[in-house]
């Protein structure tokens, strides 16, 4: 993953262009992930990264609450400035 991403563009449900900042890349398990939020937005997204060639990636959002968790503690430990609160509700 490049260390030069700064945003992420995505489609939503309507096909409406969102764009998300890109606040941290991290790696684990050999898993590429990045934490992303909507610039002005206080809830961010944990998504890994799969890669289908050298030029296209695509994001998947984390679901699993067990691995949310452990990312979770992953991006708190790298972003010390920042303090990550868990909310299975979103």
């Amino acid at each position: 993953m490049s260390d030069s991403i700064t945003t992420v563009n995505f489609e939503d449900e309507n096909g409406d262009l969102v764009t998300m900042e890109v606040l941290a890349q991290a790696s684990k398990d050999g898993k590429e992930y990045i934490l992303v939020a909507d610039p002005g937005d206080d809830l961010a997204y944990i998504l890994e990264a799969t890669y289908k060639d050298e030029e296209t990636v695509t994001y998947r959002m984390i679901d699993d609450d067990n691995e949310l968790r452990s990312l979770g503690v992953l991006f708190n430990e790298l972003m010390e400035d920042v303090d990550i609160e868990y909310d299975s509700e979103q």
